[in-house]
């Protein structure tokens, strides 16, 4: 589907507003987008879900990318625990507005499905959360994405035409929660207690984006040193009421620690002020897979065949942080504030476009090397932001 940059921001609005209740001031946040970043404007973008088989193994990649661009930096995306590879939507969209090709995965399929494991069935999200983000998982999980990226490659490679017009030499990884966790591991996180070893190199990237960053909250007395060793470029994203889901951290103060362990140079925090977790995930889903072009590869179990691109319309599915049907439902952030209460449709929409324009300054600054988009973080961002955050730099 090619999405219009009026169309994408009718969607993003309208998953902010409610049915009955106040809605989304749309000039209000027209005008305060306008004063942004400049290199935010949005191209048309088509979305497009492959079934592959790797190793006889499922899985489900999304890619999302500027209809018209050729030689398109690549980031990765990399969802939060129990989503699969079509949430983040809003986050990808504006990416790929902007001119790269978005490639989302959740590479363990036991992550995708987290909220149907027996723990979580139980209750036990605390026990549910250490054992998906123990360091052995974290490695399954990197092999897992390199297998992935190698075989897009080898498709652009082969002459498939929904993998060419990437520049895979200019790539960029982005997560959330989990995906913010294996990200920042792939930038150089020390995440072996005792043992202090980096992940194998295996998905070189020359940015991070972590949104609602994971802190191990005994890395300080085990690991003192555990992000001393992220050197490259990278941008975290986080609020004062991004509480964590599964009690692993005491509050969200603790989301800030990635950025403040992290050492200088190329390193970024936006602190915004009230959205809740929940609304960091890049909802509303439903509402942007609702007529995605869609190819099923070679078909995998429980994928559904759907029609060839351009005819057939993609399956709606929950919107991001949802348990699927049949599942335990999702826990919420211990520690959040329900930001409804505290923040109105307008003032939510315009923290989410904040965040949209400032991660694309960011990719652009150290992705395509833009000078203008570091210059344009280094001083007119902070003062822009105005009451819906703070952006620190190092």
């Amino acid at each position: 589907m090619a999405l219009t940059s009026a169309l994408l921001w009718a969607l993003l609005a309208a998953g902010c507003a409610t049915v009955s209740g106040p809605q989304v001031d749309e000039a209000a946040v027209r005008a305060y987008a306008a004063r942004g970043y400049g290199g935010a404007a949005q191209a048309a973008v088509t979305v497009r879900r492959f079934g592959w088989r790797l190793a006889d193994d499922p899985v489900t990649v999304v890619l999302a990318r500027p209809r018209e661009a050729t030689a398109a930096p690549l980031v990765i995306y990399l969802p939060a625990l129990g989503e699969d590879a079509e949430a983040g939507a809003a986050w990808r969209l504006a990416w790929a507005g902007a001119g790269y090709a978005v490639l989302s995965v959740q590479p363990l399929a036991g992550d995708a499905q987290a909220w149907r494991s027996a723990l979580a069935r139980e209750g036990d999200f605390k026990t549910l959360g250490e054992q998906r983000y123990a360091a052995a998982v974290l490695r399954r999980r990197v092999h897992r994405l390199a297998a992935v990226v190698d075989e897009a490659r080898r498709r652009a490679i082969a002459g498939d035409p929904d993998w060419q017009g990437i520049d895979w030499d200019r790539r960029a990884v982005a997560g959330r929660d989990l995906g913010a966790y294996t990200a920042l591991a792939l930038a150089g996180e020390r995440i072996d207690a005792g043992e202090g070893e980096r992940l194998p190199d295996r998905v070189p990237v020359r940015a991070v984006i972590a949104i609602s960053p994971y802190a191990d909250p005994q890395a300080a007395r085990v690991r003192p040193d555990a992000y001393g060793a992220v050197y490259g470029p990278v941008l975290s994203i986080t609020s004062d009421n991004d509480g964590d889901p599964l009690g692993l951290l005491a509050d969200a103060a603790q989301r800030q620690r990635p950025f403040e362990a992290m050492p200088p140079p190329d390193k970024a925090l936006l602190l915004l002020r009230g959205l809740s977790h929940a609304r960091l995930s890049g909802a509303p889903g439903a509402a942007l897979a609702e007529g995605d072009d869609v190819l099923a590869g070679p078909e995998a179990p429980g994928l559904p065949v759907e029609a060839p691109a351009g005819r057939g319309r993609a399956r709606g599915h929950a919107l991001a942080g949802a348990a699927p049907a049949g599942a335990a439902p999702a826990p919420r952030a211990s520690g959040s504030v329900d930001d409804g209460a505290v923040l109105s449709p307008t003032e939510r929409q315009r923290r989410l476009t904040a965040a949209q324009q400032i991660s694309t300054a960011f990719l652009d600054a150290y992705v395509r090397d833009d000078p203008l988009a570091r210059a344009w973080l280094a001083g007119a961002a902070a003062r822009w932001l105005g009451s819906a955050g703070t952006l620190r730099t190092k």
